[in-house]
């Protein structure tokens, strides 16, 4: 194998999977809250949730708003109250 191709596929499965990451530790506090009932949840992340994801899952009901961001993480908010109605 070529070592040049190798070390790009490398790169670019490491990318994935940081992303990938980012999206699962989302959804699964996101799912966490809604098991317990709760109409809303205060998701932390390292950086910024793009808001094309933002503005479809308002489309879909679960509205967000930013608590602030520091210089290690944002805080947003999700109003779960509005899905499924």
């Amino acid at each position: 194998m070529n070592p040049e191709y190798f070390a790009q596929e490398v790169k670019g499965a490491v990318l994935q999977a940081k992303e990938r990451h980012f999206y699962d530790d989302i959804r699964a506090q996101i799912i966490a809250a809604a098991s317990l009932g709760k109409d809303e949840v205060t998701v932390e992340t390292q950086s910024a949730i793009p808001n094309e994801v933002l503005l479809e899952l308002c489309r879909i009901g679960i509205d967000s708003y930013e608590n602030g961001e520091t210089e290690n993480d944002c805080h947003i908010t999700f109003n779960l109250a509005e899905v499924g109605e």
